[in-house]
């Protein structure tokens, strides 16, 4: 997915704890969608966290690509097999997206579907 040895995952920092807002899975991979204060949230394997709270938060939907039309571009280009997360990340195709590529509607509208989940 493009990454390389010295792909760099700034702002995150070591020690930091994070919120994992979505799953990605990719083989024997899992990456987590991750934000840090003042940042679009991007892609991030979880290879480089400790998981501190395994559960899944309610609400939470999920989605196999192969057999969703508008996502099955994400297993024949990258292997995703799966994305599991929050509803307007696995229900609109056009969000995920926005979100990969940081369209500032996409992340607008992603931090309106995070304020709204804190606030429950």
């Amino acid at each position: 997915m493009g990454e390389v040895d010295q792909t760099n995952y700034s702002p995150l920092s070591v020690g930091e704890n994070y919120v994992v807002y979505a799953l990605l899975f990719i083989f024997d991979r899992v990456d987590f969608l991750v934000r840090a204060p003042d940042q679009p949230p991007f892609w991030v394997p979880s290879c480089l966290f400790r998981l501190v709270d395994a559960r899944i938060p309610a609400g939470w939907e999920f989605c196999i690509t192969q057999t969703r039309p508008d996502y099955k571009c994400l297993f024949d280009a990258f292997k995703i097999s799966h994305v599991m997360g929050y509803p307007l990340l696995v229900n609109e195709y056009e969000h995920y997206v926005g979100i990969v590529e940081r369209d500032p509607v996409e992340v607008l509208r992603f931090m309106g579907d995070e304020l709204e989940h804190i606030s429950d």
